[in-house]
């Protein structure tokens, strides 16, 4: 990731927004941010971190500046790889009204490469965004652009627990250790508790078995058996049964096609009428539209006799104005010919003098013009005066003050002799404070290296006697588990096998009970049908003999009816048809009442529906006796088959034995589980304690061989502190001074105070020049205006002699030359009235001929037409007479009488041609039907009877069926109980093999052996990496190992490859040391993240180098910088300023003038 720009907006100290180019900054490699502190150099980061993060890696809730309401933070950045990208994030953050807390407001990242494409554009997307970009998170960020000052100086010589979790931190290794064993701790309880569920589950499978699923499995084909043969019964009366639904509703079909026959042909008649009705009405409709004809011609002929003679008073009217326009038009026109030319030659001459004075208008105007650029060259002419004046007095009073401040910036010199052994006393003062601070920290370290082996001894001997109280009572609950065990009152087979015959035996007796129940009931049933059969059979063969007798009783009277009409009707001599006799003795004839015949037909239907219904009635009744008799057989056959072997009392007392062995095992699982747990977790926190003892012989051990190595540090150490200690006093002897530090501060207050008047002295000098340059540019100023003066006065005199030339043209034209206008518009205003006067009686007399004219012509077309229509009339009437004739009216009153709409003639029509359809279309019905219906008959008896076994058929299919359904749904629990089973089974054994491994891992994970293997192996190839850069940065002079303790030794190739101690460097030689191990940590860090980090910061403290070691440090980085890595140092050292190529001054911020400012520099 290269910087490219960033801008910052109330920011900690910046109010102003601030724009830092790092393409500028960063273009020589190596470059530095000054100021004081507190100035704003680490805002800088913080912009960077703000932009791509939305946080500061301070932490810091409080980065808006307390003089801004929001802070806008934007930064363009480029990618380099395969493909190079450029990216800009802009965010805005706002104070929180209640909290003064930040919030965050617009955001977003867009990809600036080609053109601008918006990447994300809410707080969180732009977080993730960048992260995916760069690769790494904040914390990660910071840790590999930033060299914190002193932190790698610290870890270069760190030992022991601070080392390791220094380690832990800059390879965020926090993972693997104590979050990694929590995780792990978490899991394992986990997967133990869905152990103690899984095996609770698979309690409730123990009734699940083959031998059930078989039994099962034979009751159901024995089930479909039985419903396939009830099956094929249905059909065959099904069919029977379809058969007879359609010959019974042919025989309905007839039946209600004959009743509407009938009424059809009570509606003859009044068809018949309307057939009338259409013929009369096609006729009048013909003669109708002569008639319609005749009168509208007698309508016209009225009509235009009318407007004939309105039209003959009009056009004697129209001829008279003709006259009266023709005369008015023959004056304008005499008027417009003499006067109009005269006036078009005076408007020429007014048109001409009114251009004329408007260019003396313009002239005019020029010259007011030209005086007034007069004035203000005059003007500036006193102005350019004036200033020529004032610069050469501030020119005099400059060169004064100058050679004031020189001569004083001579008396600030300090001797470099002083200088420099201050400045040596002062690294020498920081040393002795240093090291002075280390002995007592060796001290405070040593006796808290004491408490802790005292603790640890004393939790050490409580530990030994817990252990002991629980090895004891593991014993117990061992020998007392050993006991219970002996005494097992049974297992589960025991139980499922009793369970097994319990189940069999309670079958039996449900089955016994059911079928015994169901014989009673059908018993019953039949003794009560029986009681019912027997007085309706004797009632309905009552009614059959009843409806015979009738029967007979009728035909006899139809008979004797039929030959008292024959008789009727027979004449004297007439031969009769019965006997052949022709004499005929018509006194002795029988009379018969036609009227017994209707009521006994009557009878005779009533009792045929009553004798029906009880023949259906019985059918039923048999039926149902039928079915009761069959299942009384089929219940005797299934006690018979059950066979003597059990009771209720066998089944309850099994069904006790069952119930108290399922609590004993009940009981003896939970003691079993109960003791089992109790010793799993005795032995666990037996080992648990075992391992804090050893961990404690550890740690004591650890601590004692501390305070021994820091015993031999402190030695020498104080050792050190007394060499420092000599060397500072005689540096005092020879400089005279006590206080370095204080010293050094006056001379650099002296040094910053002559750097100061250095810069007023130079800001004099630009001063100076600038006012030289004033003086010159108001000298030219003078002479310019003079010269514009003399060209101005020249044109003006030009211009005044045109202006009079102008005046006397115009005045030879017109007269009064302030009213030419006005002049102009009379001379106008007669010529239009002239020649509208003449247009207005141009048009009056054409629009009077051409009404004239119009008027007569459609007099003589109405004249013509009116002959026409008495022509027509006698035409019409004569067609009119003659289509009467021809369709046989006797006047014009009958045919309107008969006249009817189209539509109603066509609404009798059709009326009439469905009348006919309907007809037709139930006599071919009948006929249809009775063909397909042949010689069958079906009797309401036969149907009833088809409709009642059917029903039996399909009852007994469902019945079969739901029997089926039954225990299909009970073999498909038990195949899916078996297969859930199986699944639970395989379960179990991988949450085992789980358990087994996650028991193991636990092992590996405890006392952060993991952690301190992967620490050791990363830092292994981070001091390869070191020691390759310590070499380029040291010309080969040094390199950089880790021994097999993981601490750093430096190899000094100047004496050999001698190994040294980290500790043995100076200060320049650990800065440089420091500086490699952090370069190649951050290289190690950065390969986490997407993209490479082309940046990098050192936040050292430059103050106690000597120059020396100053210029080491200086050459040592402007050789690791490159195109690929720009190298930053941040400081509020003056003395190395001059030495950094590019800086990025900050300015601090000023009460009332702003916030901080930041300007580029180069040396």
């Amino acid at each position: 990731m290269r910087p490219i720009k960033l801008k910052i907006k109330g920011l900690n100290s910046f109010i102003e927004e601030q724009t830092i180019d790092f393409e500028k900054l960063t273009d020589r490699g190596l470059f530095g941010i000054f100021g004081p502190t507190g100035s704003g150099k680490s805002t800088v980061l913080d912009g960077i971190t703000l932009a791509l993060y939305g946080d500061v890696s301070r932490k810091s809730s409080n980065y808006i500046n307390t003089n801004c309401d929001r802070l806008n933070v934007s930064f363009e950045f480029q990618i380099s790889g395969a493909e190079t990208k450029r990216y800009l994030v802009n965010r805005e953050f706002k104070r929180d009204k209640k909290s003064g807390n930040p919030v965050s407001g617009k955001c977003k990242i867009v990809d600036i490469t080609n053109g601008e494409e918006v990447l994300a554009d809410k707080v969180k997307t732009v977080t993730d965004k960048c992260k995916e970009v760069i690769g790494l998170s904040l914390e990660d960020f910071t840790r590999t652009v930033v060299l914190p000052q002193g932190k790698f100086s610290e870890f270069l010589k760190l030992e022991g627990k601070p080392r390791r979790e220094m380690l832990e931190r800059l390879f965020n290794l926090g993972e693997y250790g104590d979050k990694l064993s929590s995780k792990l701790s978490k899991q394992i309880t986990k997967e133990r508790t869905e152990n103690s569920v899984l095996l609770g589950q698979l309690m409730g499978y123990e009734d699940i078995s083959e031998e059930k699923k078989r039994e099962k499995e034979e009751e159901l084909n024995i089930s479909i058996g039985n419903l396939e043969k009830a099956n094929e019964e249905l059909k065959a009366i099904e069919k029977s049964f379809k058969e007879n639904t359609e010959l019974w509703n042919m025989q309905l079909e007839v039946k209600d096609y004959k009743t509407k026959e009938s009424k059809l042909i009570e509606k003859a008649d009044e068809i018949n009428l309307f057939k009338d009705k259409v013929k009369a009405a096609e006729a009048a409709n013909k003669v109708n539209p002569y008639i319609i004809s005749y009168e509208e011609t007698l309508k016209n002929i009225n009509f235009t006799e009318k407007e004939l003679s309105e039209l003959k008073v009009k056009c004697e009217e129209l001829k008279e104005k003709k006259a009266k326009f023709e005369e008015e038009w023959n004056k304008a026109r005499i008027n417009k010919d003499s006067k109009l030319p005269e006036y078009k030659v005076q408007e020429e001459k007014i048109k001409e003098a009114i251009k004329d004075k408007k260019a003396l208008i313009d002239l005019e105007n020029e010259i007011k013009e030209i005086n007034k650029r007069a004035d203000e060259l005059l003007k500036k002419k006193k102005e350019n005066n004036e200033k020529l004046i004032d610069c050469e007095k501030r020119l005099k009073k400059g060169n004064e003050l100058l050679k004031e401040k020189e001569e004083y910036r001579d008396t600030l010199n300090i001797e470099r002799e002083l200088k420099e052994n201050v400045q040596e006393g002062v690294v020498i003062t920081r040393d002795y404070n240093n090291l002075f601070k280390i002995v007592n920290e060796y001290k405070v370290k040593i006796e808290a290296n004491r408490g802790e082996v005292k603790k640890y001894l004393d939790e050490k001997q409580l530990l030994k006697l817990e252990l002991d109280k629980k090895d004891n009572l593991l014993v117990e609950n061992e020998e007392t588990l050993e006991k219970l065990i002996k005494n097992c009152p049974g297992n589960q087979n025991d139980l499922f096998d009793m369970q097994e015959k319990y189940s069999e035996l309670k079958g039996k007796l449900d089955i016994f009970k059911k079928a015994n129940e169901e014989l009673l009931k059908n018993k019953n049933a039949i003794e009560l049908l029986s009681k019912d059969l027997e007085p309706k059979k004797e009632e309905y063969i009552n009614l059959e003999n009843e409806v015979k007798k009738i029967k007979i009783e009728i035909l006899e009277i139809e008979r004797e009816n039929l030959a008292h009409k024959l008789r009727e009707e027979l004449k004297d001599g007439d031969i009769c048809p019965v006997c052949g006799s022709v004499e005929h003795h018509k006194e002795k004839i029988k009379h018969v009442d036609i009227k017994d015949v209707t009521n006994l037909e009557e009878s005779i239907d009533l009792k045929e529906k009553l004798s029906l219904e009880l023949f259906n009635g019985i059918k039923d009744i048999e039926a149902k006796l039928s079915i009761a008799k069959e299942k009384i057989k089929e219940n005797e056959a299934v006690i018979k088959d059950l066979g003597e072997d059990f009771n209720e009392e066998v089944v309850l007392n099994l069904q006790v034995k069952m119930n108290d062995l399922k609590t004993k095992i009940n009981d003896y699982n939970i003691k079993k589980e109960e003791l089992e747990n109790i010793i799993k977790n005795l032995k666990e926190e037996c080992n648990n304690l075992k391992l804090k003892h050893t961990q404690l012989e550890t740690k004591i051990n650890s601590n004692e061989n501390t305070i021994n190595e820091l015993l031999e540090d402190k030695k020498k150490q104080e050792e050190n502190l007394q060499q420092v200690e000599e060397k500072l006093s005689i540096l005092r002897e020879k400089t005279n001074v006590e206080d370095f530090i204080t010293k050094n501060t006056e001379i650099n207050k002296i040094e910053n105070e002559r750097e100061e008047i250095e810069k007023v002295i130079k800001s004099y000098r630009n001063r100076i020049d600038e006012l030289n340059i004033e003086k010159e540019e108001a000298r030219n100023n003078l002479n310019y205006t003079d010269q514009e003066l003399a060209k101005i006065n020249t044109t003006l005199d030009e211009k005044n002699k045109v202006r009079e030339e102008n005046l006397l043209k115009i005045k030879s034209k017109v007269e009064d030359i302030d009213n030419i206008e006005e002049i102009l518009n009379k001379v106008q205003k007669e010529m239009k009235i002239i020649e509208d006067n003449y247009i207005f009686t141009e048009k009056a007399k054409e629009e009077a001929d051409k009404n004239y004219e119009e008027c007569n012509s459609k007099l003589i077309s109405i004249t013509s037409k009116g002959k026409e229509l008495y022509k027509r009339k006698e035409e019409e009437k004569q067609k009119l007479d003659m289509a009467l004739k021809e369709e046989g009216f006797l006047s014009e009153d009958e045919v309107k009488q008969n006249v009817l709409e189209k539509v109603k003639i066509e609404a009798l029509k059709v009326e009439i041609d469905k009348y006919n359809d309907d007809l037709a279309k139930i006599k071919g019905a009948i006929e249809s039907i009775s063909k397909k219906i042949g010689n069958r008959e079906l009797t309401e008896e036969q149907w009833v009877n088809i409709q009642n076994e059917k029903e039996e058929k399909e009852i007994k299919v469902k019945e079969y069926n739901e029997i089926k359904i039954k225990l299909q749904e009970e073999l498909k629990v038990i195949e899916e109980k078996m297969l859930e089973l199986k699944d639970l089974l395989k379960q179990k054994e991988e949450l085992d093999h789980k358990l087994a491994l996650l028991n193991d891992l636990d092992k590996l994970f405890k006392g952060k052996k993991f952690v301190e293997f992967v620490a050791a192996t990363r830092l292994k190839y981070v001091s390869l990496e070191a020691s390759r850069k310590l070499k380029e940065i040291t010309n080969g002079n040094y390199g950089l190992e880790v021994d097999e303790d993981g601490r750093f030794i430096i190899r000094d190739y100047k004496n050999g490859g001698a190994e040294r101690d980290a500790s043995t460097l100076s200060g320049g030689e650990t800065f440089l040391a420091s500086l490699a191990l952090a370069l190649a940590l951050s290289a190690e860090i950065q390969l986490k993240g997407t993209a490479p980090l082309e940046l990098f910061f050192l936040d050292e403290g430059f103050g106690t180098l000597d120059d020396n070691l100053l210029e080491v440090v200086m050459s040592s980085l402007e050789r690791i910088h490159n195109d690929k890595l720009k190298v930053g140092i941040i400081s509020h050292v003056e003395s190395i300023k001059n030495r950094v190529p590019v800086k990025l001054i900050i300015t601090p911020a000023e009460a009332g003038m702003g916030g901080s400012k930041v300007k580029i520099e180069r040396s």
